[in-house]
């Protein structure tokens, strides 16, 4: 099938779930959605077992260790464990699973543990020493550190020091302690870690939360978006997460690799991290000139509108993450389980896994090409229903429908520029 013939299925299926939401979504449906209660049962018993949970933890802050330890040797990528965890089980599985499972990062978190362990105040309520948190920092703490790890990853500026993956691990865990101490575990983890921050937002989109008790409970996909608190930096967040990995497609398409294959050392640096950041900016751009259009069409600034309307963005990310790696997830992930059993390169054998090899086999070249090509669509519909809700929970129907004309373009324009970038 011609590639234009895909786009315009797309754009079209965008369109037309517009117009029936606009005909049959005339309340909104996830705004002040109260979390339910569940009810205590064996199961609920198992799921918030405290020492099932701190089992769980110290297995967790030690695979950290073990992991950051690989990370710090002197090898290639695949020749260790760490940076395969890194960049394939960390960065694509658990962001995928926290929209699936909800949040996870609560638990696994070694930082948490961390915190728990060495006994930091939650925040400046628990206790004296505790410096307040400064409102006007909100989210850019983890937007920034957020940038630093998506810029180590797809520029590779310390790719020639030897084990700079496991030195940068715990530079980042030094940062977490001094944020901890300073303004209180929990404080910091939600508002100033980078991934606490975008694993919660992905989290939104999961059908499973837990209640004010703890216990888990089903809720309707994508309304826990909803309840994403608007604060100073969010946009942030959520830009540079959408436009890294956008940026990251469009670094494998031939137009870049053609552009770029002759610049070597400082220049491929420069030239990468300047690409990276004209993306994510075009991506900021191209939302907030739709929120500019909006503001017009009910009176007053952009700005507002522009950090209320951000979690609509958020199920596009999970679509772009799910489309970018999925294949890398599933084949080159493989590695994971075959260093398991020799995490550090020293010919060890511990499960019996190190003779196994990756299995290219596992999903066709056109399983990942719809596999993509839904992901995009879905993860844009998402975006339109939460949108849309949000708009007719905010202004009059007539006028909701209309501010989200110029968001719908920007929605087929991210659908048809994915799509373009998959196929080159």
């Amino acid at each position: 099938m011609p590639l234009w013939l895909f786009i315009f299925g797309a754009g079209t299926a965008l369109i037309i779930s517009f117009v029936a939401l606009s005909t049959l979504w005339t309340e909104p449906r996830f705004e002040h959605r109260p979390v339910r209660t569940a009810r205590p049962s064996w199961l609920q018993s198992i799921l918030t077992n405290r020492v099932l949970e701190w089992v769980i933890r110290i297995v967790m802050l030690l695979f950290f260790l073990v992991v950051a330890m690989a990370s710090a040797r002197n090898a290639s990528p695949t020749e260790t464990i760490g940076p395969i965890v890194v960049y394939a089980w960390f960065w694509v599985g658990l962001a995928i699973a926290h929209a699936v499972l909800g949040n996870l990062w609560g638990t696994l978190s070694p930082f948490d543990t961390i915190g728990r362990l060495v006994g930091f105040a939650d925040g400046e309520d628990d206790d004296d020493t505790v410096r307040p948190y400064p409102q006007a920092w909100g989210y850019w703490p983890a937007a920034i550190l957020l940038f630093l790890f998506v810029w180590v990853e797809l520029v590779d500026p310390f790719g020639r020091i030897a084990g700079h993956l496991g030195i940068l691990i715990v530079v980042y865990t030094l940062i977490q302690i001094g944020g901890m101490q300073r303004f209180g575990r929990r404080t910091w983890l939600q508002q100033g870690e980078a991934f606490g921050v975008y694993f919660g937002l992905l989290a939104g989109i999961a059908p499973l939360t837990r209640d004010a008790n703890g216990r888990v409970v089903f809720q309707p996909v994508l309304s826990g978006l909803t309840r994403v608190r608007p604060r100073p930096g969010l946009l942030a967040v959520i830009t540079v997460a959408l436009g890294s990995t956008t940026f990251d497609g469009f670094s494998r398409t031939s137009l870049w690799i053609n552009a770029t294959a002759r610049i070597g050392g400082f220049a491929r640096i420069v030239v990468f991290t300047a690409g990276l950041l004209a993306v994510i900016g075009l991506v900021t751009l191209a939302f907030v000139l739709a929120m500019r259009t909006a503001a017009k069409i009910v009176g007053g600034s952009w700005h507002p509108l522009a950090v209320r309307f951000a979690h609509s963005l958020v199920p596009i990310i999970l679509a772009y993450a799910v489309a970018h790696y999925f294949s890398f997830l599933v084949l080159e992930g493989q590695i994971g389980l075959i260093r398991l059993s020799d995490p550090f390169g020293a010919g060890w054998n511990l499960f019996g896994t190190s003779d196994w090899v990756v299995n290219y086999a596992l999903v066709t070249p056109a399983t990942i090409w719809y596999v993509q090509v839904a992901a995009i669509v879905i993860g844009h519909i998402g975006g339109v229903i939460l949108a849309h809700d949000r708009a007719i929970a905010m202004f009059p129907r007539e006028e909701a429908i209309r501010t989200q004309y110029a968001l719908l373009a920007v929605m087929i324009l991210f659908t048809a520029s994915g799509l373009l970038i998959l196929a080159g």
